[in-house]
């Protein structure tokens, strides 16, 4: 019991830049009537995501996504851009599968900002491009500052001290 309570009251650390429990490798690229892509060449500081554009006049998704380590909050800077405009090839955010849009389809076609949103443990999130037609080019933009949670180290630790001292105070309680 005092491992469950322990666990309970559990704290998160924050990770800062594609790395660790949030490296490139932990992330699934996956293109639906689409032939976007993603650059992780400037991973931990940043990665560039690209939705689609393969010519078939109907809409598609691009999305890059992966699952959340521990509860807290993920904050991310964005810098968009489209020669379509941004109706055509919105961006935003993907949280458990729900599409949170950041860009403004009226706006102009270079974009930027900054987003955040909570996530608990083993929630899926990520960053998706949509392509409404799939022609005139697609959308881009750049993830930089990201930072997302993490287990706290010492709490995992405090888990297994306190789940052998609950085991060790058992066994002492039987002799």
């Amino acid at each position: 019991s005092l491992t469950l309570a322990a666990a309970s009251s559990a704290s998160a650390a924050t990770v800062f830049g594609f790395q660790d429990a949030y490296d490139p490798i932990n992330w699934t690229l996956t293109n639906s009537n689409a032939d976007g892509f993603v650059n992780t060449g400037g991973a931990p500081a940043s990665i560039s995501l690209t939705g689609g554009d393969n010519g078939s006049f109907s809409s598609g998704t691009t999305d890059y996504t992966t699952t959340a380590a521990a509860a807290g909050t993920v904050t991310f800077d964005w810098n968009y851009s489209t020669n379509d405009g941004p109706f055509f090839d919105p961006f935003g955010y993907l949280l458990n599968g729900s599409f949170i849009q950041v860009t403004d389809d009226g706006g102009d076609l270079v974009q930027n900002g900054t987003s955040t949103f909570n996530v608990l443990a083993g929630d899926s999130f990520g960053f998706r491009i949509f392509t409404t037609d799939n022609i005139v080019g697609p959308g881009s933009v750049t993830i930089s500052n990201f930072s997302a949670p993490v287990p706290e180290p010492s709490t995992v630790l405090s888990l297994l001290v306190l789940g052998g001292l609950g085991a060790g105070l058992k066994y002492l309680n039987r002799n």
